[in-house]
């Protein structure tokens, strides 16, 4: 759709994998190339899109016509990879393998504009976050307020497939599972006394001269960030 999208057809490859994988288990990670820069100046628009469907321009970024262009191109590239993820659950479905397969989409690091990627801001580490599995989480459709981390992942795939932490090699982790989420009926907080989680960097995609360091130490709570 850009030149700045990949050729790779991403759904094509899964349903490749799929054959490959059989009636055994498997993990599949989909990492699409989009929403990475650089993006085709005007995509968005060229495809139909409107400038006014950008709703919001955050207050520390000009709200111009070359601003909003740009945010309509990342979302168009957005748009694309989900697309595939479309593909991809299609296919799931059609295998009737759906129902016990956990999808969990989220994002590796904020937007790739000023304040959001290589930075530790709200815009830098808040990330969606959905997860489906139809077997495996009751009332589905809840939205979740606990505060949860990129290091809960690995306990919780690990968790689910019934291999304890301590006998996967794994580095030991402060990350806990998230099947106490899955198991919950309610919606909101599920463990109220996990009311924070810790962040940190030390350098990230040449965000510097000569890819010099930038180190952040940082605590997100509910209502506060703190960062040193």
């Amino acid at each position: 759709p850009a030149k700045g999208m990949s050729t790779e057809d991403y759904a094509a490859n899964f349903n490749d994998f799929l054959d490959v994988a059989g009636d055994q288990e498997w993990f599949f990670w989909y990492g699409a190339r989009e929403p990475h820069r650089r993006y085709e100046y005007g995509s968005a628009v060229g495809a139909g899109k409107k400038l006014e469907m950008i709703k919001h321009v955050p207050a520390f970024w000009p709200d111009t016509e070359t601003v909003r262009n740009d945010m309509l191109d990342y979302a168009f590239e957005i748009e694309h990879a989900d697309k595939h993820l479309g593909l991809m659950i299609q296919s799931l479905e059609k295998r009737g393998l759906l129902g016990n397969t956990m999808i969990l989409m989220t994002s590796d690091n904020g937007m790739p504009f000023p304040r959001c990627k290589a930075q530790e801001y709200e815009y830098s580490n808040h990330m969606p976050l959905a997860i489906m599995w139809p077997k495996g989480i009751k009332n589905p459709g809840r939205s979740v307020d606990d505060m949860v981390s990129f290091i809960d992942f690995a306990p919780t795939f690990l968790d689910v497939a019934g291999i304890p932490f301590s006998e996967s090699g794994m580095q030991p982790s402060p990350g806990i599972s998230l099947t106490d989420i899955f198991d919950a009926e309610k919606a909101g907080q599920v463990n109220p006394e996990r009311d924070f989680v810790v962040i940190g960097k030390e350098r990230h995609d040449y965000s510097r001269p000569n890819n010099a360091g930038y180190p952040i130490r940082g605590i997100v709570g509910k209502d506060h960030l703190y960062l040193y």
